[in-house]
């Protein structure tokens, strides 16, 4: 997915310090939406959504980070 984001930088800069945030770039294990939709010329980040600690016994979600991601 980072060769496809990396030349559309703004993408990131719009979606995320647009919010006000500062965008933390880190990899993800398996496979997203985004990684297809950017394969096939669509580049489209990952945004945060608010969930924490997903596919665990721990998995839970913060009202506050989902709204700031919706927003």
């Amino acid at each position: 997915m980072r060769a496809h984001l990396e030349p559309f930088p703004e993408f990131v800069e719009h979606a995320i310090r647009g919010e006000g945030l500062h965008p933390q770039r880190e990899p993800i294990r398996g496979g997203t939406d985004g990684s297809r939709l950017s394969a096939m010329g669509l580049p489209t980040p990952n945004i945060f959504t608010g969930g924490h600690a997903y596919h665990s016994v721990r998995e839970w979600a913060s009202l506050q980070d989902m709204a700031a991601a919706s927003a």
